[in-house]
């Protein structure tokens, strides 16, 4: 199928976008925006660890993206390729600015006035805690276990664990919110 000029801009190719965008054409860019920013908000989360962050960083990518939409050059490499490589190093830049290095430096400081060793009564709650979280994710299937865990703790997104177990995104997402709504009520018994 080839792709028309009166082709809706989200059913095109992402080669096809990024050379629409470089003409400013911003109905391309949003497309281009809908078609991967869950993936490239997955990379950069796994980079900067936290949400705040990585929704800035993802901005900023996109910005990039925009405004060098003309250096893309398809005979080197793919266009989701290439947008990873802008987020990436977009999320590289940010771990080098001030504002992270102020928060690692303010939370350096509070574990050192907090101390590094939690006192007797604190390690003994949060061994509780844990103790009872195992046990609850206990009671989940393996695969829901692991597709809970692969999100919510290794900051996978939907897409990367359905491509990963092989299974349909729809089964990843009934896994988890099942296991999340699972875990709540065995949490809270």
């Amino acid at each position: 199928m080839t792709t028309t000029a009166t082709s809706a801009p989200d059913t095109q190719p992402l080669g096809v976008l990024i050379g629409r965008c470089a003409l400013r054409d911003e109905n391309a860019f949003v497309a281009l925006y809908q078609a991967t920013s869950s993936k490239l908000l997955g990379v950069i989360l796994r980079i900067v660890v936290q949400r705040h962050w990585a929704e800035e960083v993802l901005q900023e990518g996109y910005l990039n993206i925009w405004r060098h939409a003309d250096s893309y050059n398809a005979s080197r490499g793919a266009p989701m390729t290439w947008m990873t490589n802008i987020m990436r190093n977009q999320a590289f830049d940010f771990l080098r600015r001030a504002e992270y290095r102020a928060y690692r430096r303010e939370t350096s400081d509070e574990e050192t006035l907090v101390g590094p060793n939690p006192g007797p009564q604190q390690q003994t709650e949060t061994s509780a805690e844990l103790a009872r979280l195992h046990r609850c994710l206990e009671t989940l299937a393996e695969r829901q276990r692991r597709c809970v865990l692969l999100i919510h703790h290794e900051g996978f997104t939907p897409v990367e664990v359905a491509q990963r177990e092989a299974v349909p995104l729809g089964t990843v997402k009934t896994w988890v919110r099942r296991g999340l709504m699972r875990l709540r009520e065995c949490l809270s018994e």
